[in-house]
């Protein structure tokens, strides 16, 4: 009977600490395309919409999808949100541009959220996640692209002082997921 006690008191003292997950979320083998192909430290380069030569550096990838419903942790949160995301740097010969792309699914929503920043362009404020992710399809020329996000004034804003740093002006960016080789499908800028 002891025993049955003290496992109930050391139960209920590690679910007030936050050291049990009660809810949780996983990102499926879908969820996962978004990052499980991106070509890490590798350089790509493509044409940007003014002609100039381009390459894109991805820097650093993640991915928290744990199953372990045990953690340690001060914060006290019982809901653990499955995330992946990355960082990367777009160079050509007058700048760079340093970005990221994340998405998670949380646990009080039905659907993936993203944010994504390049630039000057951004969806994070105060490293929320503020847009459900919606794909389109892309046309590059006569190619088409799909299960692209497209960043641009309609879901993003201008985060930094564009006067002093003009060259942080980004219109739009796309980062596809059916793109193997290529996630940073386009970029324009101003």
């Amino acid at each position: 009977m002891k025993y049955k006690l003290l496992i109930w008191v050391i139960s209920i003292a590690a679910v007030m600490q936050g050291c049990i997950y009660i809810h949780m979320t996983h990102l499926s083998d879908d969820d996962l395309e978004w990052t499980n192909s991106i070509p890490l430290y590798s350089e790509i380069t493509f044409k940007s919409n003014n002609g100039r030569t381009v390459s894109v550096r991805y820097k650093e990838i993640f991915i928290y999808n744990s199953t372990d419903r045990f953690f340690i942790s001060s914060a006290c949160n019982t809901d653990y949100d499955a995330n992946t995301g990355y960082w990367f740097e777009i160079k050509d010969s007058l700048k760079t541009l340093s970005g990221c792309f994340l998405i998670k699914r949380p646990v009080k929503k039905n659907n993936l959220w993203y944010s994504a920043k390049l630039g000057a362009r951004s969806t994070i404020d105060e490293y929320k996640f503020v847009s459900p992710l919606v794909t389109h399809s892309y046309a590059i020329g006569n190619h088409i692209i799909n299960d692209c996000v497209i960043t641009d004034s309609s879901n993003a804003r201008y985060v930094s002082n564009l006067a002093k740093y003009p060259y942080y002006r980004i219109e739009k960016f796309v980062i596809s997921k059916d793109n193997d080789s290529v996630k940073i499908t386009e970029v324009v800028e101003t």
